[in-house]
C-alpha cells in the first residue's frame, strides 16, 4: 500500500508537490499523469527517500516512513522496485547478471537466483536471451530486463518512472502489460506518465498532477 497524507516536498516556492493526498492498495496499478514539471518525479522520488518532505505524512505498506533515519533507507529500498525510463542496465553484464543482481546483494544462494532468474526472464518475454548483453536488445527488451530486475526481488512496492517513454505504442502497451505482473503478486504499483492515448484503454485509475497539485 502507498498513501500520501498532505504531502508538501519543494524545489523551490513554485516547484514540487503541494497538500498531496491518495491512497493504492495493494495488488493496484494506478497511473500518475501529467504534463513534464507537474511534479510526478518528485512524488515517485518522495516515496525512494531521495526527497525529504516538509509537510505530510508517506506510509508504505503499514510503515511510516516520514521521519526514518538515514540508515533505514537501505532497508526500506528494498521493498521497492524501480523501473526507470532510460533503463540503467549495466552494460558490461550479461540480461542474466543484470537481473540477478537485487538477489545478490541480498546474499541469495546460487542455485536459488538461476531459478529466480530464469522463471521471470519467461514471464517478461526474455526466454533464450539470458546470455545475451544490453547492446544486443532493441529499447523494449532492455526495458523488459529492467522490469524483471524490479520485480525478481518480489517487492511491496513498484515505481515506474516514464518507463515507456523511449518506446513505439505497441511495444508500451506490452510493458505496461508486464507490469500488472507484479500486481499478481500484491504489489501496488505507481506508474508516473505523461501519455495519455497509452493508458486510457485500460480503464485503470489514475492520479493528475498540474503545478504540483492533484487535478482529479
Amino acid at each position: 500500500m502507498i498513501q500520501f497524507e498532505n504531502v508538501t516536498a519543494t524545489y523551490t516556492s513554485s516547484s514540487g508537490i503541494f497538500d498531496l493526498s491518495f491512497e493504492i492498495p495493494k495488488g493496484e496499478i494506478v497511473f500518475l499523469m501529467g504534463p513534464t514539471g507537474s511534479g510526478k518525479s518528485t512524488v515517485l522520488r518522495t516515496i525512494y527517500k531521495e526527497i525529504n518532505i516538509e509537510k505530510g505524512k508517506i506510509i508504505l505498506d503499514g510503515e511510516d516512513i516520514t521521519r526514518i533515519k538515514k540508515r533505514q533507507i537501505p532497508f526500506l529500498r528494498r521493498k521497492i522496485g524501480m523501473i526507470f525510463q532510460d533503463f540503467k542496465l549495466i552494460p558490461d553484464r550479461s540480461v542474466y547478471e543484470n537481473i540477478a543482481l537485487p538477489l545478490r546483494i541480498s546474499g541469495e544462494k546460487s542455485m536459488v537466483i538461476k531459478k529466480e532468474v530464469y522463471e521471470i526472464c519467461e514471464k517478461v518475454g526474455l526466454k533464450d536471451k539470458e546470455k545475451v548483453y544490453p547492446r544486443h536488445l532493441s529499447g523494449g527488451e532492455q526495458q523488459r530486463v529492467s522490469i524483471a530486475r524490479a520485480l525478481i526481488k518480489k517487492p511491496r512496492i513498484i515505481l515506474a518512472d516514464e518507463p515507456t517513454g523511449n518506446l513505439d505504442p505497441v511495444i508500451s502497451d506490452d510493458i505496461i502489460d508486464i507490469m500488472e505482473i507484479a500486481t499478481e503478486n500484491g504489489a501496488a504499483v505507481l506508474m508516473a506518465t505523461h501519455n495519455f492515448p497509452l493508458i486510457q484503454p485500460r480503464k485503470k485509475r489514475f492520479i493528475e498532477l498540474n503545478k504540483g497539485l492533484k487535478v482529479n
